[in-house]
């Protein structure tokens, strides 16, 4: 019996063991849900959690608004959105380690949608009509993405506008997607004018400027990218259409990179004001300090325009003060609007104060209609003005009117003596009828009632006289 109950209650064990379930701390965590950013506010809380997951679930427009230097070690995903006139982005005051081709050590700030990245992704993202523009003393770089990136990805990625850094520095430069740093930038997309003015003429600077990357070790692929460039330097120009100064970064680094399937279109256009020239300026790199990275598949069409003339910065307009025509795009349900300028002099346009695209809006006659009635509700057909979108607006149903009922005013008369009707004599009579009926029968269930006791008793006497006898 012992070893029956032993039995029964491993079974019982085993059975608990199984359908049990697990505490939470048996269990591994689940990943977060990324955060959803929907308006400029949730966009701005991004610096109050810098480490977390962000996904952006609606177009933003970003013109005027003061955002922040965040160093960002989280993932962000532009989900194909718009963020449009990103035009005040700060410069970090946070710093990080770049150095040149020799070695030489700076502490840098940065700038961009994000400052620094740090193990971080940013993918998906569609910045359209940045236009970042400031005047910096000290060593610095701007980017499209990123100022700084280390150890980062950043993919699917596309950037128009402009970038511009005037500065007083010995270390300094402007990428169209990172400033400085390294980690991989994959399938992005660029239309960018990058300007770097050297507003020092008695220090050799050291400055760099990529369509992808100023100076660096990224990995580049399949990145499409279309890049006018000026530089006005009074020291030592790095350029080209896709980095800079490629330079193993940092020196830990031993493994081999790649930049494979590219396409570059555009110029750089640059005066290196110094009489122990360097004017570095090509296609791909224009100096490479470590040849560690695998070149493959990679399309150029890219021109080297050097100038000999320094008294003049050189800009995107030749002349000196432009003026402008301007006409307005407005947008529509498809595509967002803008403004479009052109230098009356030079001739040189640019897009900028785009806005985001709108609501269908109904042509001003119906294409058909059924109307509405008390029965059913009618609707009205129309055309999108501008994408031809057939838009259907309810006609509500019809609340019938109620049937107005005439008023007669009563004649007044003088109220008749109550005088007892024949009908009311003959209700009266007829009740009390009815009540002498049912106390009669009252009556007789009584008298009949205690007939049926008197016999029973009578019976029970009789049964016990003959069984006394």
């Amino acid at each position: 019996m012992k070893q029956l109950l032993s039995f029964l209650t491993i079974i019982m064990a085993a059975l608990l063991l199984k359908y049990v379930p697990a505490s939470a701390s048996d269990t591994p965590d689940a990943a977060p849900s990324p955060k959803e950013i929907y308006t400029v506010s949730d966009m701005l809380s991004i610096a109050d959690d810098p480490s977390g997951s962000y996904i952006l679930m609606a177009d933003l427009d970003m013109k005027g608004v003061a955002w922040p230097a965040i160093t960002f070690t989280g993932s962000f995903d532009g989900n194909q959105h718009l963020i449009l006139n990103l035009d005040t982005a700060a410069v970090s005051e946070e710093t990080r380690v770049t150095y040149d081709g020799n070695r030489k050590i700076y502490d840098t700030h940065f700038c961009g949608l994000f400052a620094i990245l740090e193990h971080a992704t940013v993918e998906n993202v569609r910045l359209l009509n940045i236009d970042l523009n400031h005047t910096f003393t000290g060593d610095c770089f701007l980017g499209g993405i990123a100022g700084y990136a280390s150890e980062s990805n950043i993919r699917n990625c596309e950037i128009t506008g402009r970038i511009r850094l005037d500065i007083t520095g010995h270390m300094i430069g402007v990428g169209g997607i990172l400033g400085y740093g390294n980690g991989t930038v994959q399938n992005c997309r660029t239309e960018l004018t990058l300007v770097n003015i050297d507003l020092d003429k008695s220090y050799r600077d050291e400055q760099f400027l990529g369509g992808v990357c100023a100076a660096g070790y990224p990995d580049i692929e399949g990145c499409e990218i279309n890049l006018s460039g000026f530089i006005s330097d009074h020291g030592y120009v790095h350029s080209g259409g896709l980095v800079g100064m490629y330079i193993i970064y940092p020196k830990r680094f031993e493994r081999d990179g790649y930049i494979k399937n590219n396409t570059v279109d555009g110029f750089i256009t640059f005066f290196e004001d110094n009489t122990n020239r360097r004017a570095y300026c090509e296609a791909r790199c224009g100096e490479i300090m470590d040849w560690k990275f695998k070149d493959s598949g990679n399309v150029y069409h890219f021109k080297r325009d050097e100038r000999y003339t320094y008294t003049v910065n050189l800009l995107p307009h030749s002349c000196e003060t432009p003026v402008y025509d301007e006409v307005v795009l407005p947008p529509t349900c498809k595509d967002y609007g803008y403004t479009y300028y052109t230098c009356k002099a030079c001739g040189y346009s640019y897009k900028d104060a785009y806005v985001l695209p709108c609501d269908h809006q109904p042509g001003e006659e119906p294409t058909s209609m059924v109307l509405a009635t008390t029965d059913a509700e009618g609707y009205a057909l129309y055309e999108c003005i501008y994408c031809q979108t057939e838009l259907r607006i309810v006609l509500p149903q019809l609340i019938p009117s109620p049937t107005p009922v005439p008023t007669i005013a009563p004649t007044p008369t003088t109220a008749p003596t109550a005088v007892p009707t024949s009908a009311a004599r003959d209700s009266s009579g007829n009740n009390r009828q009815w009540m002498l009926l049912s106390i009669g029968l009252l009556l007789l269930f009584v008298i009949l009632l205690v007939r049926v006791i008197l016999r029973q008793r009578r019976m029970h006497k009789q049964a016990a006289d003959l069984r006394n006898r």
